[in-house]
């Protein structure tokens, strides 16, 4: 009689199917756990930080002239020079002394702490317009 059962249920297309099933629904579960577990302490990706370019003119201009940044918030600012050598330093932005030459583009991370407006003058002499060559930093909340 366990016999004629077994072999029964081993022969029975819908017996089979259905315990065939639960191993898999059972293992499928298993592992959606497992990763939401591993989703939920997963680290997030930090925000990657905003960037601008820069560009130091042979007329002395800064273009733009005025760039925008948000306190707390990571500003890759991309200097390049289109003739002559200029700079640019700030210690209330954080700005190191920074050389800008022609064919060679350097950047800086800015992160603004305190919302306000901020002139940068070019630090290096570069010709009759320099007194005047200034980039606005404007830093919002």
């Amino acid at each position: 009689q366990e016999l004629h059962e077994t072999f029964s249920r081993a022969s029975d297309p819908f017996l089979m199917r259905s315990t065939a099933r639960v191993p898999i629904t059972v293992a499928t579960a298993l592992a959606l756990v497992a990763l939401a577990g591993l989703a939920s302490s997963a680290k997030p990706h930090p925000t990657p930080p905003d960037s601008v370019s820069v560009v130091a003119t042979a007329e002395q201009k800064f273009v733009p002239a005025v760039i925008v940044m948000h306190v707390g918030r990571p500003t890759t600012v991309r200097f390049s020079s289109s003739g002559g050598v200029h700079g640019v330093a700030s210690t209330e932005l954080g700005i190191p002394a920074t050389t800008i030459m022609p064919d060679t583009p350097v950047s800086v991370v800015v992160t603004p702490k305190k919302v306000g407006t901020y002139k940068l003058p070019c630090t290096i002499v570069c010709g009759p317009n320099h007194a005047d060559m200034l980039l606005t930093v404007q830093v919002k909340p």
